[in-house]
């Protein structure tokens, strides 16, 4: 099929604290605002979903444990993408199928549900083939409309698609295609963007359940499209009311555990032997490839293969970065600044006693460091600053350029008051958060230092306004696989866009000129070269406009990343095996996909 994808992005979680009325950092996810009757109301339709199981599965199938804490008994979680109690973790992986998936191994996409795929080359007019071999777990089938609702979904609620393609130029083409037209101005847009506006569908939302607000969103005038996206983020289907499309299906949950068998309607996954028990180990550390400070701080199990001991084995795609928020006058301000901060940091130790081994960003130009290559000129890339390695010598030249001073080791600003940071951390960062503050407390730069209980998704979207630096996760950045989608969510994302939220500079900017640090300053706008990236019509236009952006974005936004993950789930994970060779390890849902290739069996 094709070379990259896009993830597809989930609605701003602010945005669904502001469509939801909840507030607060502490705010319990799910405690949703407006009428109780109306919640009622809108979720009276909902009733318990009737699987067609072997209710003998735990006297017949073998159990895998994983080490998670998916337990969604009582309304812990929620199955709807767009609900603050949803999980996009483990849920979403064992739970729901893609329609394409793709291999960082092979370089391309692996079809699930989609047969196959046409691209008209003068419109973009795009057809999509669906296989009529899956099922929901009620044992009705999916079909191409289900893919309808849930794109449609998408663009009704801002996702990114609606970009490129009007929701009513997504339509049905009989039960097993489906059809996309872009919007007049995106005839020409690059072609693999575009495969990535919609490949990697993920089936979480059916025509079933969701049909009612599509049909409410064709109707609507302007001013109720916001009442129509509240009541769609406040749609409450618990996991015995949920449709699966994926390999496994919730029929058990209690206070004490939670199951989940093989989709008996998954062509794929109905043939296995062996189901999944959350909550019996959910403290405990699963296959893992390192230790990490995480939220099971165990060693790595004994009885694995060396290879799991190193990534990415079934590397997650989560990262983590040092951020920079725009209250800091001289943060804000000036390049040399921030540069000079991420140089103090020695990012080199803070892997190896975090996480020995796991890969760090070495050219930190908002491409993820795992395909950057294809996408940035190699001449390019060998002459950005690599910020990884401690250089407090270049630091104090940059600190001094800008007008700071030095006095009895601590740094004074321009204006000559003490230079002391704001430095708040999600506590799933605590350790590598110490390091970074003994780094700038011994460097002579005070740090007002402090922990944040924090849950997983607002590590990753904190209001980037509230902080001068700070440590955050950068939950799937590591997973578009395309320049365009990284760039445009550093620079103008809905949460952490360095433009259009934290706006630590303008769209229109200046920097030392391509490949060349000592050179002349030239002048890059942001908007028009991102434009220009999303309608290049061959490689070479493409790798242009992305190395021009790239080498900004080293120069001015040297926000270090580092994947510090490389996990699986299970805890009894020495007592399966597990096909080593396999590239399924290397894809961009991991658990899934190796499930999906390969089972499981005992040894």
């Amino acid at each position: 099929m094709v070379e990259k994808y896009q993830r597809s992005v989930t609605i701003s979680r602010r945005r669904m604290l502001e469509l939801t009325g909840i507030a607060g950092i502490g705010t319990i996810a799910g405690c949703l605002g407006g009428d109780d009757d109306d919640s009622d109301l809108l979720n009276q339709g909902l009733e318990t979903v009737d699987v067609d199981y072997n209710e003998n599965y735990e006297e017949e199938m073998n159990e895998a444990v994983p080490g998670g804490e998916i337990n969604p008994y009582n309304g812990e979680h929620i199955f709807n993408p767009y609900h603050t109690s949803w999980n996009p973790g483990e849920v979403q992986e064992t739970s729901f199928e893609y329609l394409a998936i793709y291999s960082t191994e092979q370089g391309e996409f692996i079809p699930r549900i989609a047969e196959n795929w046409e691209i008209d080359e003068q419109t973009g007019a795009t057809r999509i083939e669906i296989s009529d071999e899956y099922g929901w777990s009620d044992g009705s089938q999916i079909t191409s409309a289900d893919f309808v609702t849930a794109l449609k979904l998408s663009a009704y609620l801002d996702q990114g698609i609606e970009t490129y393609v009007d929701p009513n130029d997504i339509t049905t083409d009989g039960e097993y295609a489906f059809e996309l037209q872009p919007r007049e101005e995106y005839q020409s847009i690059e072609r693999e963007l575009w495969i990535n506006q919609w490949a990697e569908t993920l089936l979480n939302v059916s025509e079933t359940h969701y049909s009612q607000f599509i049909e409410r969103f064709e109707d609507a005038g302007d001013d109720e499209v916001e009442q129509i996206q509240q009541d769609v983020v406040s749609f409450e289907p618990e996991w015995d009311q949920a449709l699966f499309s994926g390999p496994f299906v919730f029929i058990e949950a209690n206070e004490e555990y939670a199951d989940q068998i093989p989709n008996p309607e998954h062509p794929i996954a109905q043939d296995w032997e062996f189901y999944l028990r959350y909550g019996r180990a959910k403290d405990e550390a699963g296959l893992r490839a390192g230790e990490v400070d995480w939220r099971h701080n165990d060693p790595t199990l004994q009885d694995l293969p060396e290879k799991y001991d190193t990534p990415p084995v079934s590397y997650s795609g989560q990262s983590f970065a040092l951020l920079f928020g725009p209250e800091d006058e001289y943060i804000s301000n000036d390049p040399r600044v921030r540069q000079a901060l991420s140089h103090v940091v020695d990012f080199k130790t803070l892997v190896a006693e975090v996480a020995p081994d796991t890969p760090a960003d070495t050219y930190s130009c908002g491409i993820d460091a795992g395909y950057v290559e294809f996408f940035v000129k190699d001449s390019v890339l060998e002459a950005m600053t690599n910020y990884i390695p401690e250089n407090r010598d270049r630091a104090t030249e940059l600190l001094e350029d800008a007008g700071f001073t030095q006095e009895d080791g601590d740094w004074y600003t321009p204006d000559g008051d003490h230079w002391e940071l704001n430095f708040p951390v999600g506590d799933w960062f605590q350790q590598p958060s110490e390091m970074i503050y003994n780094n700038l407390n011994e460097f002579g730069i005070g740090v007002d230092y402090y922990i944040e209980e924090m849950p997983t998704w607002q590590a990753e979207v904190e209001d980037g306004s509230q902080y001068d630096i700070s440590v955050h996760l950068n939950y799937g950045m590591a997973r578009d696989y395309h320049a365009h989608a990284d760039l445009q969510e550093e620079l103008f994302g809905p949460t952490r866009g360095a433009v259009s939220e934290r706006e630590l500079f303008g769209n229109e900017v200046e920097v030392p000129e391509i490949g060349n640090p000592d050179g002349d300053m030239i002048t890059v706008n942001f908007e028009e070269t991102l434009n220009a990236l999303s309608t290049a019509q061959n490689d070479d236009k493409v790798v242009q406009h992305a190395t021009r952006l790239a080498w900004a974005h080293n120069h001015l936004l040297p926000g270090t990343m580092i994947h510090p993950w490389s996990e699986h789930y299970w805890v009894n994970a020495g007592e399966w095996n597990f096909d080593l060779e396999s590239d399924a390890w290397l894809t961009s849902n991991r658990i899934t996909h190796y499930f999906l290739e390969h089972g499981l069996e005992p040894q």
